[in-house]
């Protein structure tokens, strides 16, 4: 079952910042910080570090830490799905059984084509994904 979280994040904003990641983001329940290179990708790095945390640790109770923000930081909350994020990563295969047109099968075979793999990159090409 999937549940959402919202976590308090503090992005600060660093003109003078040499690279193009001028966002700072710190994420007081975790005690984490990371970058963007805008706003949103602030955001978005925000997500994608809670999601790397829960791979290995429990996510704690959000909004727990107290913390303190200067009057130009902007105070958000970022909210992930831990279990879709997982699920968005699992590499774990899966079986699945299928028909063929015989000739197709014979075809495939004489050649050494790998049908899971074939079939994989095909779905993986028509959804777009990586």
């Amino acid at each position: 079952m999937s549940h959402l979280l919202a976590f308090p994040t503090v992005i600060s904003f660093d003109d003078k910042e040499k690279t193009d990641y001028k966002y700072l983001v710190y994420i007081p329940d975790l005690d984490g910080y990371t970058q963007g290179v805008s706003l949103a990708d602030a955001i978005v790095m925000a997500r994608d570090y809670i999601g790397t945390f829960s791979l290995d640790n429990p996510l704690p109770d959000a909004g727990k830490v107290a913390f303190t923000a200067d009057e130009s930081n902007i105070v958000t909350m970022v909210d992930i799905d831990p279990d879709s994020y997982k699920r968005a990563l699992d590499r774990t295969p899966v079986k699945k059984t299928l028909s063929i047109p015989a000739y197709i099968n014979e075809a495939a075979t004489s050649e050494g084509i790998n049908f899971s793999q074939t079939l994989a990159d095909a779905i993986r090409d028509k959804l777009h994904l990586a």
